[in-house]
């Protein structure tokens, strides 16, 4: 079978220089979750019509093995859009999925069913369907094209727009879904045949079902598992409902496998996070990119995690940030922390409050609690980091690192210029200044003498 996916519209109920399929759904592009259901209804050859700021779409989907085709005439309509590609279907004889690039909640699932029940009827009833039509019901179907059947059947007769309904028409809830299965043959004969909106001037592609009917050839409707995949996106609201569908069934597909999610309304779960079972997620947090966090670990409240390994049993507390990096087992990260730019944290180290650690490698077991920033620095196991201390890695003109042994001791509100190396068990006094080497097991003290001037205190304050 082959897809094709309507993505040439103008999007002016958007009110956007982007094109409307390109804004993104949980980071990913709307159109992206088509192409992805498209997939996951095991229809691999898929091609996109594109139109407006066309190059754009093309370059965003590059990679995508997929065939573009462009509409000449963005108001030609969704028939127009489907003959812009008839190259990809005219000498094709078999079935062609048509579904809207602004329509992401329509499931593999069920697009999969759809082309099964082409092939039940075929096999159980001895019926070549010409078309398959996605339907649901709506309590309110305002705005939704109305789906007449043949009484008692699921035979569908015409699709009819709402502008064009009668009172009696508008009043049938069983509404078009706008995605579809034609015969590729009979679909290009329709296509050909029907005529222009007298009004518009567009042509419908919903037009083909009436003539296909007319000729003799079946069409019926299949109901969609849920009303929501009828939900196309034309506006900025609509995204937003839609945006929120799909991130409610992610917090369910992963809670169904193991996950505890707490008030899942207000997590945030893109499409390419992976989890394991026993992770728990607290409100308001956000999981981005290709982040894997595995068995038993726990993401708190408020925090941002992206492009990063959580590995077992991980504790990440409140309003952490972690991006680009690897945390090893056991480790505890915050709260108030932000981890960046492929820093690794070993296994049972501790970065506190405040602490942000920057393209560093820190070993297992080692602890930086308080106001800290660590950057372009390794650090061994069992390393202290004390509060207030700063690991100085820019010159003003390029980066240097700084190595740090096991077991030694930073102390608070040190600084430490780079390019150094702290030996094994050095002892680095508080409030030092350190612009060279340090050997193993020594002692490195920097600070001015300190001049105790007696009763010179009160008469300053006294001034």
């Amino acid at each position: 079978m082959k897809a094709l996916i309507l993505a040439a519209g103008l999007g002016t109920r958007f009110k956007s220089d982007k094109p409307k399929v390109l804004h993104e759904i949980l980071g990913k592009p709307m159109l992206w979750y088509v192409i992805t259901n498209v997939r996951n209804g095991r229809i691999e050859d898929i091609a996109v019509v594109v139109g407006h700021k066309a190059e754009e779409v093309m370059e965003a989907f590059k990679g995508e093995n997929l065939k573009f085709f462009f509409q000449k005439n963005p108001k030609g309509g969704t028939g127009d859009a489907v003959l812009s590609a008839k190259d990809f279907f005219s000498s094709y004889d078999g079935y062609v999925l048509i579904i809207n690039g602004d329509t992401p909640l329509v499931s593999g699932e069920t697009i999969r069913n759809m082309q099964q029940f082409i092939y039940m009827v075929q096999a159980y009833e001895g019926v070549k369907l010409s078309g398959v039509v996605l339907t649901t019901y709506m309590a309110d179907p305002t705005g939704y094209g109305r789906v007449i059947k043949e009484e008692g059947t699921d035979r569908i007769i015409r699709i009819v727009e709402e502008k064009d309904a009668t009172p009696e028409e508008k009043a049938i809830n069983e509404v078009n879904a706008g995605t579809y299965i034609f015969y590729a043959p009979h679909l290009l004969e329709a296509l050909y045949s029907i005529k222009p909106s007298p009004t518009t001037g567009e042509l419908y592609l919903t037009d083909v079902i009436e003539y296909m009917t007319a000729k003799g050839y079946e069409v019926r409707s299949f109901m969609a598992k849920e009303p929501t995949e009828a939900l196309g996106v034309n506006t900025r609201w609509e995204l937003a409902l839609a945006e929120n569908v799909i991130k409610l069934k992610i917090a369910r597909y992963w809670s169904e496998r193991g996950v505890t999610i707490h008030f899942p309304e207000t997590v945030w779960i893109e499409p390419d996070v992976s989890l394991e079972r026993d992770v728990e997620i607290f409100p308001n947090t956000a999981l981005k990119g290709r982040t894997k966090v595995k068995k038993g670990s726990v993401i708190g409240q408020g925090s941002v995690i992206k492009n990063t390994t959580i590995e077992e049993n991980v504790v990440v507390k409140e309003y952490s940030v972690i991006e680009d990096s690897h945390v090893k087992s056991n480790a505890v990260i915050g709260p108030f922390a932000r981890i960046r730019n492929g820093s690794e944290i070993g296994e049972e180290a501790e970065i506190g409050n405040f602490v942000e650690v920057k393209k560093s490698k820190i070993g297992k077991e080692t602890k930086a609690k308080h106001l800290a920033y660590i950057g372009d620095a390794t650090l061994g196991e069992n390393v202290n980091v004390g509060a207030g201390a700063v690991f100085a890695n820019y010159d003003g003109k390029k980066k240097h690192e700084s190595h740090v042994g096991s077991n030694a001791f930073i102390g608070s509100n040190s600084l430490l210029i780079a390019p150094i190396k702290i030996g094994n068990y050095a002892f680095i006094a508080g409030g030092s200044v350190l612009n060279k080497d340090v050997p193993d097991e020594a002692l490195a003290v920097s600070r001015p003498e300190l001049k105790i001037i007696p009763k010179r205190g009160k008469k300053l304050l006294s001034e």
